[in-house]
């Protein structure tokens, strides 16, 4: 899965387990960006969990949201297009931004 990433912005991907991933986004000015948590079960479904990273009410960790949650609602789209998810209550659409 390719996906063009806004300028300043690099991702790292690191295996947590043989099941589940971490997408570390970093910006060259705003430090890290957030987290996206992949995890595919046993039952065949995925999860998907989006963190900004900061303090709420910081004004960097929303400069950091306005750059990292729209990448991080393309890339969870991207994946729920190729994989089957399950749903939480909070979740019918899209993965919420923490």
């Amino acid at each position: 899965m390719a996906i063009e990433l806004p300028p300043n912005v690099t991702a790292q991907r690191k295996p947590i387990s043989p099941t589940s991933y971490e997408y570390i986004f970093r910006h060259s000015e705003l430090g890290q960006l957030g987290r996206l948590l992949l995890n595919v079960c046993a039952s065949g479904t995925s999860r998907i969990i989006c963190l900004v990273h900061g303090q709420p009410g910081d004004t960097l960790t929303e400069q950091r949201r306005a750059v990292f949650e729209p990448l991080a609602h393309k890339l969870a789209e991207q994946m729920r297009s190729k994989l089957t998810f399950a749903k939480g209550p909070t979740d019918p659409q899209l993965p919420a931004m923490a």
